[in-house]
């Protein structure tokens, strides 16, 4: 969507002008999603590189039509089904997919998850989260620190930056078993586009708009799961 209506979007929940927060470093966005669009920007009052997440206009009107209408259609397909002596409750699936979504468009909550996931794993060795700028972030606006990296699927690139892939791959899978079996609070849309390589061999984590957490019952099942695995 134009960057004109982003600046509108970013000055309506900021309650200030961009060009008097941030600095543009490209003239458009460098990154595009289903629900917004990321910013290259400096920081005027100190200088630093962030990326500026912006909501695009009308999204949650958008979203909850979408929403109300496949509602519609479940409790209809619910009835058929009973009908013919399937009893699926598609009404729940769906009210539970409305509920991840709209905790989604929040960016409040997301740089809620950002601090969150830093705290628990940032201690870990290799692994990098972004800083949150809490004070230029809102509901349709977060701004978060600017990582320069590689993704993880661009093979090339990685050998060119002289990184092991293996080393990574290590990280990775520390940190995964670190989130699903010993905190439990854990990354729930970890694909190649929102974890990056960074020159120095970091693994850095981005886009907190899904997590999810694991009961402690539930991390002792997987455990057991596993050591039966093995010891068959």
């Amino acid at each position: 969507f134009p960057t004109e209506d982003a600046m509108l979007e970013f000055e309506a929940e900021m309650g200030q002008p961009f060009d008097t927060v941030f600095e543009l470093l490209e003239p458009g966005p460098i990154a595009a999603a289903s629900i917004g669009q990321v910013y290259k920007a400096r920081l005027r009052s100190n200088g630093a590189h962030v990326a500026v997440k912006i909501q695009r206009p009308h999204c949650l009107p958008s979203i909850s039509i979408d929403l109300y209408i496949m509602r519609w259609y479940s409790e209809l397909l619910q009835s058929i089904l009973l009908a013919l002596g399937r009893k699926i409750d598609l009404v729940s699936v769906i009210d539970d997919f409305g509920e991840l979504i709209y905790r989604e468009i929040d960016y409040r909550a997301e740089a809620v998850n950002a601090q969150r996931f830093a705290e628990l794993y940032s201690p870990i060795p290799d692994v990098l989260v972004p800083k949150v700028y809490t004070q230029f972030s809102s509901r349709k606006v977060l701004t978060m620190e600017w990582v320069d990296g590689v993704r993880l699927t661009e093979a090339d690139k990685l050998r060119d930056m002289g990184l092991d892939s293996s080393r990574l791959i290590d990280t990775l899978v520390q940190c995964s078993l670190r989130q699903l079996l010993e905190n439990g609070f854990f990354h729930a849309d970890p694909h190649a586009g929102n974890l990056l390589a960074t020159r120095d061999g970091k693994l850095c984590y981005l886009d907190f708009g899904m997590t999810s957490y694991v009961e402690r019952h539930q991390r002792y099942s997987i455990i057991e799961a596993v050591v039966h695995l093995v010891n068959r």
